[in-house]
């Protein structure tokens, strides 16, 4: 889009969103508890966390929807809590996308600019550049309702950024697409927010489509912020037990640690388990069903964490099996029954090893690199 209407440069360095003890109150139900975050200039941050979790109380906060109960709130280095939405470089994108029925897609695209006294051969090139950028060349006189879900998006899209917003918040924007289209979508607005390179805030509670999309990501659970990082760091190093099994799946086993570098778990084994929590602590030890290794029973490498199993089930996908192992010691032994099992776990491994079946006797081993112990 040209540069010529775009909103003016910030000093190089300063944060796109900042909040300092950011909290929000509805009577007496706290909704958001004291976040503190950046997100940079240019970056594409995604907000994750289950219904409720309060993310899209966050948002309608940066928005200007919902007004802090207390904390600072800055928008490239500017006190905005107090401001109004239109007062704020700001734009939003709903999962209902809003769209005027009566309107043509054009027409729906230059509402925006009429509000702010854009009109004739001006908001007509803005438009024009706008249609462009989200791809619906050629649909200009179209009314929503000749729309599919995806272009219908796009209109909603492009009626947010030919404001020139400093900021793009989405909300679930991509919710209401079935699940091929979202996952076109998804790599559809990536692209778009490398080519406009202003900074996009994402809600959702989709955990792949954070990893796939966002830069970083901010996970939060009932109302507080748990952790911020990049896709890898919240996938491979995640900061508690919360994290850990709401992002992707994992195996959680139940254990206490023994010092630095060990954990002594209920499974009946004491493995190699980096940690930094107090010896005797009540921990669990993640390790991702991918990076759980299947071997015949008692021929496991040395010098990997083992468990012994009986695999309960095995379910192929097409590119891959899932596993279901039931593992400790009486598991070990060819123990098949509920009360055998002191706990279990789901390895996933390529269609390209040999398939195994329900019944078999296993050992299952992994990297100590691989884990993250992990406390409440």
């Amino acid at each position: 889009m040209s540069d010529d209407a775009a909103p003016a440069a910030t000093p190089p360095g300063v944060p796109a969103v900042e909040m300092h003890g950011i909290s929000k109150r509805f009577g007496e139900v706290v909704a958001v508890d004291g976040i503190d975050l950046h997100i940079g200039d240019g970056e594409f941050f995604a907000l994750l966390g289950p219904s409720g979790c309060g993310k899209t109380t966050t948002l309608r906060m940066i928005a200007g929807l919902d007004i802090p109960s207390e904390g600072r709130l800055a928008i490239f280095g500017e006190e905005v809590a107090s401001l109004p939405p239109d007062r704020r470089p700001v734009n939003t994108v709903f999962q209902a996308y809003a769209l005027f029925p009566h309107m043509t897609v054009a027409q729906n695209i230059a509402f925006g600019l009429q509000m702010r006294g854009i009109r004739g051969p001006d908001a007509d090139r803005q438009v024009a550049e706008a249609t462009t950028l989200v791809q619906l060349e050629g649909m200009e006189h179209r009314r929503p309702s000749q729309l599919s879900g995806g272009q219908q998006q796009r209109v909603a899209l492009a009626r947010a950024l030919v404001n020139h917003p400093k900021v793009l918040l989405l909300d679930e924007p991509l919710g209401a697409l079935d699940l091929k289209l979202r996952q076109e979508m998804q790599v559809e607005l990536k692209a778009l927010q490398r080519e406009v390179g202003i900074t996009f805030v994402f809600v959702t509670h989709d955990q792949e489509e954070a990893l796939a999309m966002s830069d970083r990501v901010g996970v939060m659970s009932e109302g507080r912020l748990l952790q911020v990082g990049t896709p890898t760091e919240v996938y491979e190093h995640p900061a508690n037990r919360f994290v850990a099994d709401f992002i992707g799946r994992t195996n959680l086993l139940e254990g206490v640690t023994e010092g630095p570098s060990a954990m002594r778990l209920d499974a009946g084994a004491v493995v190699a388990a980096p940690n930094e929590l107090a010896a005797g602590t009540p921990a669990a030890l993640s390790v991702r069903p991918e990076q759980v290794r299947l071997h015949r029973h008692g021929e496991a490498p040395e010098g990997e964490p083992c468990l012994d199993g009986v695999i309960t089930d095995a379910t192929y996908l097409g590119h891959a099996f899932v596993y279901t192992i039931a593992v400790g010691p009486t598991a070990g032994a060819g123990g098949t029954n509920d009360g055998d099992r002191t706990a279990t776990i789901t390895a996933r491994s390529e269609t390209g090893s040999a398939a195994l079946a329900a019944g078999e006797s296993v050992s299952v081993s992994w990297t100590p690199a691989a884990t993250t112990v992990v406390a409440d």
